[in-house]
């Protein structure tokens, strides 16, 4: 027998072992659930982070159409990153973003953004039951720094949503923001809701509850401001 046919059997080689059925369903399924987490933490960011564009675009009143004309369209609207755009740190119950200023027309645009978890919220933390779907429950004012005290006039509003969120651009004019040697500080806006209350414990009387969202600062710790670049389809035709 001849060196080929003593080793010849060792050569030959084996079908590869079949992987389990039971494995490769385990792999599948384990891969999609990782790219639905990503996927879902993906959405959260980008819906908790989403205005619709109306509610960034500048709304030119009366007044400020007035205003732009006069200047023969040359019109500075300035916008500002808000360090603070929430009422409360944990619970976060508003948010507000995309500010739009412009100063010597006493111009203000802000946009408040709520869950409508809020419904819930304000019945546990409040016992008050309201429908926030009733946008006449809502109050909206300006606070500013200094001598203090309301400032501004709210003259227009405009609610839109999408999923979970409600929206609400909100202008003011006749907004007093100071003089260069002596500007307003700060501007904060004021939420109220009808019928939602707390106790105040140092009399222990009953008092509306403000929700506070700092929305404007010029002052030596932060006065950054950048421009807004109007589009096209803002400014008064």
């Amino acid at each position: 027998m001849d060196d080929f046919e003593r080793y010849g059997d060792y050569n030959e080689v084996e079908d590869a072992p079949k992987k389990s059925t039971g494995l490769k369903i385990i792999k599948a399924v384990a891969i999609v659930v990782c790219f639905s987490v990503i996927g879902l933490l993906a959405f959260r960011v980008f819906s908790f982070n989403f205005y619709p564009d109306a509610m960034k675009r500048v709304t030119f009143t009366d007044t400020l159409s007035s205003y732009y004309s006069e200047r023969d369209g040359e019109l500075e609207v300035l916008t500002q990153t808000l360090r603070t755009p929430y009422d409360d740190a944990d619970k976060g119950n508003f948010f507000c973003d995309h500010l739009r200023i412009v100063k010597d027309a006493g111009y203000l645009q802000i946009t408040v953004r709520y869950n409508e978890s809020l419904r819930r919220v304000l019945l546990e933390n409040y016992g008050t039951e309201v429908d926030i779907e009733d946008k006449t429950v809502f109050s909206f004012r300006l606070y500013k720094s200094g001598e203090g005290g309301e400032v501004g006039r709210l003259v227009y509003t405009e609610w839109d949503s999408f999923m979970m969120y409600r929206y609400c651009k909100l202008v003011f004019e006749d907004v007093d923001f100071g003089t260069e040697t002596d500007p307003v500080n700060w501007i904060r806006l004021e939420i109220m809701i009808d019928g939602v209350q707390y106790t105040d414990k140092a009399d222990n009387t009953k008092k509306d509850k403000v929700f506070m969202i700092p929305v404007y600062e010029n002052n030596e710790n932060y006065s950054k401001f950048s421009e807004y670049k109007l589009s096209s389809g803002e400014v008064p035709r």
